[in-house]
């Protein structure tokens, strides 16, 4: 657009090229001419209406895609075999897409992992993973969470009683399925469920997580209504983890078990009980276990709230006296 030229002082000067003057002209007129005039005065009503037009469609569009998502996730953990060929599907669109010889290398992948795919603990694994996601995707968004804790303990016994599947050497492939955040699974990455999963804080995200499904997804509501079944939650608690360390036969962990993560865990069992309506049968247990675990790591803060639990309340402030009149 400019050309270069010295002057007679020897200076550098800029000089517009003849044949673009008309261009700059204009241009430099563009932006006063925008200001000098706005367009005609806006309908604030038929604006208003077409947007919530517009919102009410991404709505429906949205819940749309959520119920096609979720058809898919129960269809695929309806059975072994359907679970095994939706992972399958999942690893030839995310693990071999744009892949030279894609299906060359697909169908080697296919032939090297057949036994696997046919194997109880992948299948078992891929159905709970599912059934997991199904539960995780019906959270994100709704009313009454409250509503799914049935589903969620339902799931949890399920869970439970899998533990005899994958107790004698399973595959990495399928603990890595109930080990790690369902958002990390290649299945949720074919199906995008990063958006359609919810908050960590509210929905234990990760399949096999038995402490985390209690914590998130089963106490809060059990609390929220008081209810005795949340005592038994602990004793659950307690029961799976006594019969995974004798699984494991593992001394060390058996005696860490029964000194340390027990006692706590009967702590949390006791608070809870408080929280139910049960503060004298909680305090006989805090006590209890500050007569039988006095060098616990916890042992100051259990003494703390058994303390804060037998004060007596704070009375009230007698009424000042007045002077007569």
């Amino acid at each position: 657009m400019f050309l270069t030229a010295r002057g007679a002082e020897g200076n550098i000067k800029f000089v517009i090229h003849p044949l673009l003057l008309p261009l700059v002209t204009s241009l430099s007129v563009i932006p006063f001419a925008l200001a000098q005039s706005d367009v005609n005065p806006v309908n604030a009503d038929a604006i208003l209406k077409e947007i919530e037009t517009i919102e009410q469609k991404q709505k429906q569009t949205l819940a749309s895609a959520k119920n096609s998502t979720l058809s898919r996730l129960q269809t695929a953990a309806s059975s072994g075999a359907a679970a095994a060929g939706f992972y399958t599907d999942a690893v030839e669109e995310v693990q071999f897409q744009g892949q030279k010889g894609k299906a060359e290398a697909f169908t080697d992948w296919k032939k090297q992992n057949g036994d696997l795919l046919r194997s109880k603990p992948m299948q078992t694994a891929l159905m709970l993973h599912l059934r997991y996601a199904v539960l995780a995707v019906q959270r994100k968004g709704i009313e009454k969470p409250e509503t799914l804790m049935p589903a969620s303990e339902k799931y949890l016994s399920d869970l439970i009683a899998a533990d005899d599947v994958f107790k004698d050497k399973p595959p990495q492939q399928a603990l890595d399925l109930l080990t790690k955040p369902l958002g990390q699974s290649i299945m949720a990455q074919w199906l995008r469920l990063g958006d359609w999963l919810p908050d960590d804080k509210d929905f234990e995200l990760t399949p096999g997580n038995v402490t985390g499904i209690l914590n998130k997804n089963i106490r809060p509501f059990l609390r929220e209504a008081k209810s005795p079944n949340l005592i038994q939650t602990w004793d659950l608690q307690m029961q799976i983890e006594a019969d995974r360390i004798t699984t494991g036969r593992s001394d060390h962990r058996a005696d860490e078990f029964n000194t340390v993560t027990r006692p706590r865990l009967i702590f949390q069992r006791a608070k809870d009980m408080a929280t139910i309506g049960q503060p004298n049968r909680a305090v006989s247990e805090i006590i209890v276990l500050v007569r039988t675990y006095p060098e616990h790591p916890d042992f100051r803060s259990w003494v703390a709230e058994v303390k804060n639990m037998v004060k007596p309340a704070a009375s009230a402030p007698a009424p000042a006296e007045t002077s007569p009149q």
